[in-house]
């Protein structure tokens, strides 16, 4: 989407009306959070388990060491993020063609840390159709750039922040927030005495 394309008619019809109503300005503001930086970060994960129920309604699930502890948007609202897996062994000649139909979880262990919900419903499983995948391939989630860290459930089962890496124009990739430390997660908390 080009904002000067889109702007120019905006713009104008901004004027047109003030013209028409005696002076009136209107004002238009906009938050282009996700238009700036959602396609700019991705949630860079492994697989820790793959497991397969059986009988009607039955489905392979794929279990990420990351979850909404990290990306709250498909848990929250049904958000729809592409998801890419990579062979865990690092080497593009065993992607392989061979695909298969899966739901992603996250590592919460509970109904609602859900990856690849239906469209806008976030608590429906939606299957895709990915790469056929095993335990320590990689899952990337693109679109995580937007929201992703600042809506992260802090802390929930006590799963420390993840860290981020910022990748620059040369490609060189930076740490810029390091992965949280066990005492980090507890730092603020108090003992409380006199009470058993």
């Amino acid at each position: 989407t080009d904002l000067q394309e889109i702007g120019g008619p905006v713009t104008q019809a901004f004027r047109d009306f003030a013209a028409e109503d005696g002076g009136r300005e209107l004002r238009l503001e906009i938050e282009p959070g996700t238009y700036l930086v959602a396609n700019a970060g991705a949630l860079v994960c492994t697989i820790q388990d793959k497991v397969v129920t059986t009988g009607e309604g039955g489905h392979t699930f794929l279990k990420l060491d990351a979850g909404m502890t990290d990306v709250l948007r498909p848990s929250l609202y049904g958000a729809i993020h592409p998801i890419t897996l990579l062979p865990g062994s690092g080497q593009s000649s065993d992607v392989g063609t061979d695909t298969e139909s899966v739901v992603v979880v996250g590592h919460c262990c509970e109904s609602g840390d859900l990856m690849t919900p239906l469209p806008g419903e976030p608590e429906s499983l939606g299957e895709r159709e990915l790469r056929t995948a095993a335990i320590g391939d990689i899952c990337v989630m693109d679109g995580s750039g937007a929201y992703c860290s600042g809506m992260s459930t802090k802390n929930y089962n006590s799963f420390p922040e993840a860290p981020e890496v910022l990748v620059d124009a040369d490609g060189k990739p930076h740490v810029i927030r390091t992965r949280q430390s066990l005492e980090q997660i507890y730092q603020n908390e108090e003992t409380v005495g006199g009470l058993w």
